[in-house]
């Protein structure tokens, strides 16, 4: 069988992901990506694509002999954040940045996908590559995906999320509960406006969003048990119309919390629900609260595809390139939806620059380091080999 060329896959690999990060799209509006994306998968051999919602696409390649149906997903909206880098391939659409990866994770899947056209004779089963819109904003495309039964066929779910804070090209995987539950909220505080010089005669909201805020905090100090885990992120504070003498009458706040089990993630709610309402009160104003009726779970990482996992990444990339996590992370992942279909398998790419600031996940200048991409791609392969849907050897080096 011939050898992968690899130094020409890299080099298409990193030309995707940068025609992908200078035309970055909102989620659920990625018709570019979209357009692109089809253009690339339609110049394989054997690949059928679909487009099952407005924007993404899924493609089928169907191998000669029959087997198992193994799903690789990656997302490609982006995040409203202006990019801070100053390069040849940054953001052209102000306020939209690829700030999360998603370039990267699209990039990754199409090279999977052009390679393993390439060994159609040597298949069996079925891949099937996600392309999915809307992973950033609840509702996520992965559960629209889900309720059109385009995956009925599927036997398990691979994803991989670029780690800047992991070192290049190392593999993680967290088994059992990998991700937080995430519940987006809303609050209104209502109170009656007035003249700055009497607030006598007003009653002030923004004075009672600030209590409400500190508030808000002691509910994970003081009434989740230490030995499990939640946050309570209040990260926007809307009150008043830029006027230095008049006093709103009302403010609005809006967050999310992350939890890890169905308990905690009720207590939360409820306690945040009688928080809000008591301290409104106390300042003389009236809460309301809102939760959006849908939200992502937690991602509840299969044992046996754990395992699968790290033979894989171990086999492709050497041992030192696979971790065991011991914690989940507190991010919310919409790829926890396609664990009603089948087991899910979700990994970190490391993608850190050795000796270098490496920006966070969201930051306007995040940067992962490219070198890290081609081992995702590895590791790609290295899965369709374990699950039985690759029956053939890759060399890994050359």
């Amino acid at each position: 069988m011939k050898t992968p060329d690899w130094n020409n896959i890299e080099k298409r690999l990193i030309g995707w992901r940068r025609d992908l990060h200078r035309h970055p799209e909102a989620s659920h509006q990625e018709h570019w990506t979209t357009r692109y994306l089809a253009e690339q998968l339609a110049t394989l051999t054997g690949i059928e694509i679909t487009t099952p919602a407005a924007t993404g696409v899924v493609a089928y390649l169907r191998g000669i002999q029959p087997g198992p149906t193994i799903v690789f997903r990656a997302d490609i909206d982006a995040v409203p954040v202006t990019e801070q880098n100053r390069c040849d391939f940054s953001s052209q659409q102000p306020g939209l940045m690829h700030a999360c990866g998603h370039d990267a994770h699209s990039a990754m899947l199409l090279a999977a996908a052009a390679l393993l056209s390439q060994y159609r004779q040597h298949l069996h089963g079925e891949v099937i590559f996600i392309f999915q819109r809307g992973e950033e904003l609840s509702p996520g495309g992965a559960k629209e995906l889900v309720d059109s039964g385009c995956l009925e066929r599927a036997q398990m779910f691979f994803a991989l999320h670029l780690q800047p804070n992991l070192p290049c090209g190392v593999i993680e995987v967290k088994p059992g509960i990998a991700t937080a539950n995430r519940d987006t909220f809303h609050i209104k505080i209502s109170g009656q406006g007035g003249h700055s010089s009497m607030p006598h005669l007003a009653i002030d909201p923004l004075v009672t969003s600030a209590a409400v805020v500190s508030a808000l905090q002691c509910i994970v100090a003081r009434e989740i048990d230490p030995r499990d885990s939640a946050v309570i992120s209040l990260c926007s504070l809307q009150c008043g119309d830029g006027s230095t003498a008049r006093l709103p009458d009302s403010a609005q706040l809006c967050g999310t919390t992350r939890s890890f089990t169905p308990q905690v993630r009720q207590q939360i709610r409820a306690a945040m629900q009688r928080v809000c309402c008591a301290t409104a009160e106390a300042h003389r104003c009236r809460a309301e609260i809102h939760f959006e009726p849908w939200d992502y779970s937690a991602i509840d990482n299969d044992q046996q595809l754990c395992q699968l996992a790290a033979r894989a990444a171990r086999n492709a990339l050497g041992d030192h390139a696979f971790r065991v996590a011991t914690q989940p992370m507190s991010v919310g992942e919409d790829f926890s939806e396609y664990q009603h279909i089948a087991p899910v398998c979700f990994a970190w790419l490391g993608a850190a620059h050795p000796h270098a600031e490496n920006h966070a996940l969201h930051s306007a200048c995040f940067s992962p380091n490219e070198q890290a991409l081609i081992a995702g791609v590895r590791y790609y392969l290295s899965l369709a080999i374990e699950s039985g849907n690759l029956t053939t050897a890759i060399a890994w080096t050359g």
